[in-house]
């Protein structure tokens, strides 16, 4: 079989680079038109939303949060939400029938892992 010779003449590698650059000034010149489309509509979103912005929070405005939580209080929370529990399942519990016999920390490591 003859080797065949191809022959690149100028013209073809000039409309070939003509190509290129046409397409990547395109490519490039929609990605500057969805960029400008996306900075307007965050314009118009602020112009629909006419709310004040808060305050920024200070020491001064912020009630003071205690550090330790009564035992007694902690012991109400847990006897209600177990009540609640044990009638959201149909069972009759009083909360006098619910005895808190000792509260624990659980340690965090263990439920980090789950």
């Amino acid at each position: 079989m003859a080797m065949m010779n191809f022959c690149i003449s100028s013209d073809v590698m000039s409309r070939a680079g003509l190509n290129t650059a046409l397409g990547i000034g395109v490519v490039f010149t929609m990605l500057v038109l969805i960029s400008f489309i996306i900075s307007l509509l965050k314009l118009v979103n602020r112009a629909g939303k006419k709310e004040e912005i808060p305050a920024p929070v200070t020491r001064t405005n912020v009630a003071p949060v205690e550090e330790k939580t009564d035992d007694l209080e902690l012991i109400a929370v847990i006897s209600a939400a177990i009540c609640a529990y044990e009638q959201a399942q149909g069972n009759d519990v009083s909360l006098d029938s619910l005895v808190v016999r000792s509260i624990r920390k659980v340690n965090k490591s263990k439920w980090q892992k789950a």
